[in-house]
């Protein structure tokens, strides 16, 4: 159950990011594409039960995703997202925040077996109840077929990613 609540929204994410990097290149090519958005967030002690106050912030994403296809046509994709900003919490504490994403994924011509590598971390640090939030992970993600549920390897975790990680 944890792997499952844990994996979802780092697929969605990869997923998402794949799609767009499929949409703006085309075979036997390379490419970037950045995408630049404000986001926000709010984390309540109800979710995170490292919080003793709901904490609110908002800053700018910016993502970056990378395709290039090599000579042999597989297909490498890398994508950051890096996300800064500030936040407050109910009792008047502020704070800063830092977020990091990193994906990236080989795919074969055929498609199969590929593997999905995912860091991720967010840091939520200043004065106030909420004061040094860290969670982060690192997995690794086997597809060995289209209708085949991946394999997961938690290579490494910081504190509770599934709950109090804002993105």
């Amino acid at each position: 159950m944890t792997e499952r609540r844990f994996v979802r929204p780092a697929l969605l994410t990869s997923a998402l990011a794949i799609s767009l990097a499929s949409l703006a290149v085309g075979s036997a090519s390379a490419a970037a594409t950045q995408i630049r958005m404000p986001v926000a967030f709010t984390l309540t002690p109800a979710r995170c039960p490292d919080l003793q106050v709901t904490v609110s912030g908002s800053g700018d994403s910016f993502l970056v995703i990378n395709d290039h296809v090599d000579q042999q046509g597989v297909d490498h994709i890398n994508m950051n997202n890096v996300i800064n900003g500030t936040a407050t919490d109910t009792e008047g504490g502020s704070y800063v925040f830092g977020y990091h994403n990193h994906a990236s994924v080989d795919v074969a011509p055929g498609g199969f077996p590929m593997e999905l590598f995912l860091t991720d971390h967010f840091n939520l640090n200043g004065r106030g109840k909420a004061n040094q939030v860290h969670v982060g992970f690192v997995a690794r993600l086997t597809f060995t077929g289209p209708a085949e549920p991946p394999i997961v390897e938690i290579v490494n975790l910081r504190g509770n990613p599934m709950a109090c990680d804002a993105f």
